[in-house]
């Protein structure tokens, strides 16, 4: 991939550091920038392809975006600490019946301002988890909702996205590692290293062939000579013990008529 520009936008309460710090480890020829925006915004920015890729929190208008949810968290209603609700053991949607609630309007978003007037007592803020964190306050508790749905948050980019970097940035943060095979320069180094692989082991079954057939060679001719040896050792051999049967037939036969004539 040709090196350039990223641009990543996320909102208050997403932690994209240890994402973010793995693609510039791997890519540090690329300009990376990550910028922080209200949640409003994220879409008008995308739109506009002044960000390559965003965190965003559904639910999203998705109009001309791909989307990809990466995760849910829980949400918390914050009070000021000394609110009675805070006495209960675990809370749920029906308790705030009854009770202000203090949120952003469309075209806002949870701040330090809207989190002083929790403290203040105007009301309770119902908000992701991340986010309250994010605001914490020491005289602001955070209870768990324990029936509402949980708030998600999702990966989006322009469908018309020419940027080279969004699939690599969305495998870092699905744990994608540097040396996957989902890496298009890792496929390309695996595959080239699989041909070298198959053509050694070509090479070497070739090489094994013909050292087999020589040594079948070398064995058939060892034997033929093995077999004209021994028969050449049985031919003489034989002669041999002819000779020796003749002579000392011939021998006895001598002493036997020498005998003969010496009783005559």
């Amino acid at each position: 991939m040709a090196p350039g520009t990223f641009t990543i936008a996320f909102p208050l309460g997403v932690t994209v550091g240890k994402w973010t710090r793995v693609f510039e480890e791997r890519h540090p020829e690329v300009e990376l920038s990550v910028v922080r925006e209200r949640p409003d915004e994220l879409k008008t920015r995308l739109d506009l392809g002044e960000v390559d890729l965003a965190f965003v929190r559904l639910p999203l208008e998705l109009e001309g975006l791909h989307v990809i949810p990466l995760y849910a968290e829980n949400v918390v209603a914050a009070m000021h600490h000394e609110h009675v609700l805070t006495l209960e053991k675990k809370l749920f949607l029906a308790d705030l019946e009854g009770e202000t609630i203090v949120a952003p309007g469309p075209d806002d978003e949870w701040d330090e301002t809207f989190m002083r007037r929790v403290a203040g007592g105007e009301g309770i803020g119902v908000m992701p988890q991340s986010i309250a964190k994010a605001l914490r306050r020491r005289d602001v508790v955070a209870m768990l909702l324990e029936d509402a749905d949980p708030a998600e948050v999702a990966l989006a980019w322009p469908r018309e996205s020419q940027s080279p970097w969004v699939d690599e940035f969305i495998g870092i943060v699905r744990g994608r590692t540097a040396h996957s095979s989902r890496n298009p320069e890792v496929a390309a180094a695996e595959a080239a290293e699989a041909r070298e692989k198959e053509a050694a082991r070509s090479v070497a079954k070739s090489g094994a062939g013909a050292g087999k057939g020589g040594a079948k060679g070398a064995a058939g001719a060892g034997k033929g000579a093995a077999k004209g040896a021994a028969g050449a050792g049985k031919g003489a051999a034989k002669p041999r013990t002819g000779a020796r049967r003749s002579a000392s037939k011939g021998t006895s036969r001598g002493s036997r008529g020498a005998g003969r004539r010496g009783r005559r």
